[in-house]
């Protein structure tokens, strides 16, 4: 069968769901708790660098291609043992992060149906199972459920938070005074908005004319997730300002208006809609890179095998084992969501930061290597917060493909100069 690829409407459809995740309807509450009337300059200020974000692993999906993503890029600027720290790093966080997405996208489905035949837990592994389903089908079917989630997700949310903006009285007043420390932290919370860009290197290969494609996919991705960004914050923000009467720490209100009651299974169902975008867009992603570890021989040749659809079947099958387990030792109560998050979160954390750090030394425009720089910074201070167990983890896996890597420039260099000194004796 003819591989199908897909342009940059669909390639933004994969990208949007995931990369708005369920940051919108966590942040807005928590950002404007923690800066008040503020808030709305902490989104913009993180919006300006997601910009950047996107644009420098859009810019390099186009200069390095190819099913590893990231983990390609941070080959050509660190060396092969340091691509598969990166490649370790965001298989590891693929492990452990949809399981606890899933279950997110389990508990609100149940209610949403307000039912107790069917357990919760039974409700995430029935979700897994149809995303597992869906990743079977070749790129352009992922890609049409993805927009049409991801338009699902942004009308919604946009045109109730619209109404809410022109129909609510309410205001923004900055007279009373934030600290830096709050602006700071209101900042660190919004930095997960961030995540989500990375992984668009690992579809490079799977659309039209990625030259053209890419970018436009990046432009317009980031334009729609800035436009709901900003009109979601700046409704809630603005029917809470000045103590304006509601205590719901949700985003309901902002479809209460429109929507009338059925403004929380609205929610509900939009929350599920963002866990499912973004489980499709990492899973697929790190199925890719799984196929082409094992093409390079880093992994068992067997992984790389692609069945009709073009979709890496083996490394899909290793993956849904894998979460399998995983979601045996969530219902077991070995392991909750929470410790699944922050493991997830320090693994992605990671892969992010050796992408930035390859971006800082592979591009040439001094505005790129400060915007890497910065990221570079704010991704390892976000990393320092994970706890000591992992950050233990880490830094020994590190340290052990540091060390490896070394020794493979060293055996290099004495190639080299060999080949140098049997030139001058020529």
């Amino acid at each position: 069968m003819q591989n199908k690829k897909i342009g940059f409407v669909l390639l933004s459809g994969l990208i949007i769901g995931p990369v708005l995740g369920s940051g919108i309807i966590i942040l807005p509450p928590a950002v404007y708790e923690t800066a008040g009337n503020y808030a709305i300059f902490a989104w913009v200020f993180m919006l300006c660098l997601s910009m950047l974000f996107a644009y420098q692993f859009g810019k390099l999906s186009l200069i390095i291609p190819g099913d590893s993503g990231v983990a390609l890029a941070v080959e050509r600027a660190f060396g092969s043992h340091i691509k598969n720290l990166s490649a370790i790093f965001f298989i590891l966080a693929v492990c452990f992060g949809p399981v606890a997405v899933i279950g997110t996208a389990g508990h609100y489905l149940q209610l949403l149906t307000a039912q107790t035949f069917v357990q919760e837990e039974s409700l995430t592994f029935g979700l897994l199972c149809i995303v597992y389903v869906i990743l079977t089908r070749n790129i352009t079917s992922v890609g049409k459920v993805a927009f049409f989630m991801s338009s699902f997700i942004v009308g919604t949310l946009l045109i109730g938070s619209l109404h809410t903006l022109f129909t609510t009285d309410g205001g923004i007043s900055l007279t009373e005074p934030i600290t830096v420390y709050d602006f700071g932290q209101s900042l660190l919370l919004l930095f997960w908005a961030l995540i989500g860009w990375e992984v668009i290197g690992s579809y490079s290969l799977e659309v039209k004319s990625p030259e053209r494609t890419i970018p436009k996919a990046v432009a317009l991705s980031f334009t729609i997730i800035a436009i709901v960004s900003l009109t979601v914050a700046l409704a809630f923000q603005w029917t809470h300002a000045g103590n304006s009467g509601t205590d719901d720490q949700s985003l309901a209100p902002l479809l209460a208006g429109l929507f009338g009651s059925w403004a929380t299974p609205l929610i509900s169902t939009i929350t599920i809609a963002l866990c499912l975008s973004t489980v499709l867009l990492v899973i697929g992603a790190v199925t890719r890179l799984i196929r082409d570890q094992a093409g390079n021989g880093v992994l068992p040749s067997r992984l790389s095998f692609k069945n009709e659809n073009n979709v890496p079947s083996q490394a899909l099958l290793l993956m849904f084992g894998i979460h399998s387990g995983m979601f045996v030792l969530y219902t077991m109560h070995i392991i909750s969501i929470q410790q699944l998050v922050a493991i997830a979160n320090a693994f992605f954390l990671c892969n992010a930061l050796l992408g930035v750090l390859a971006c800082l030394r592979l591009f040439a425009s001094p505005l790129l290597k400060a915007g890497a720089l910065l990221l570079s910074i704010c991704f390892l201070c976000i990393l320092l917060f994970s706890s000591s167990f992992i950050l233990a983890g880490i830094t020994g896996v590190s340290i052990y493909f540091v060390w490896l890597q070394r020794i493979e420039n060293k055996r290099k260099d004495m190639l080299r100069q060999v080949e140098l000194s049997l030139c001058k004796k020529d």
